[in-house]
């Protein structure tokens, strides 16, 4: 009975410490596992940062060699520890990708020569004879009309001639028809077609059909949108005659 006390003791405490150790554990383990998403989103936004400066210190460089004339050289040293670089179209870039919501969807910043962007894969690009705009999931070819300068004969029911799924590689069969308040005669006229944008790495692009025909004058907006798998139509400036 003497012996038992301090045994008891004893083994509270130590019981007691485990318990101290254990609940530290599970402390520090909550803690640290709810803030590695938020430190991993510091050190993205901290990589993205650290690119734009990186850019737009090279982006300097390149002016100034330009200005310098014919021989002058520079040594920039380029470090990416993110993501990766190429030279793509003429221009260089870089590429990360990241769940941390460093930039909205669909956003493009230009600052001078460097472009910020963030979920854009739109491109948009005039042939002679017709239109593109593209995305990482359709491209949509369009037939090219007149000009402003010299507009022609226009019917929307050409204006696409095909839509590509890149998943699958087919092509769309089949007429597109375009015509306003069920008449018929609002699909043909005299117009030219445009590109709103153009290039690459643009959150959207839009192609502009002006159509002057017998009951009305409008614009037809037709927009393609990064990620997306369709088109978005629209009516601008629209009068009755």
């Amino acid at each position: 009975m003497l012996h038992s006390g301090p045994k008891c003791k004893k083994g509270a405490i130590w019981v007691s410490a485990v318990i101290y150790v254990l609940v530290g554990i599970i402390v520090l383990t909550v803690v640290i596992e709810a803030g590695i998403p938020f430190i991993k989103s510091l050190q993205e936004r901290s990589n993205v940062n650290r690119a734009r400066n990186t850019f737009s210190s090279l982006d300097q460089q390149i002016q100034d060699v330009a200005k310098e004339g014919q021989g002058s050289q520079r040594i920039i040293p380029l470090e990416v520890s993110e993501g990766s670089v190429k030279v793509e179209d003429g221009k260089l870039r870089w590429k990360i990708e990241t769940n941390s919501k460093v930039l909205e969807p669909r956003t493009r910043i230009e600052l001078g020569n460097l472009v910020i962007a963030s979920d854009v894969d739109v491109s948009a690009a005039d042939f002679t004879n017709y239109h593109v705009l593209q995305n990482s999931r359709i491209l949509v070819n369009f037939t090219k009309f007149g000009s402003k300068a010299n507009p022609a004969s226009i019917n929307t029911s050409s204006l696409i001639n095909y839509v590509e799924f890149k998943d699958t590689g087919s092509k769309t069969t089949g007429a597109f028809t375009f015509f306003i308040n069920q008449n018929a005669s609002s699909t043909n006229g005299t117009g030219y077609t445009e590109l709103q944008q153009s290039g690459s790495g643009l959150a959207s692009a839009t192609l502009k059909a002006y159509v002057n025909s017998s009951v009305y004058d409008y614009d037809l907006l037709l927009t393609l949108d990064s990620k997306a798998d369709f088109l978005r139509a629209q009516i601008e400036n629209f009068k009755v005659k």
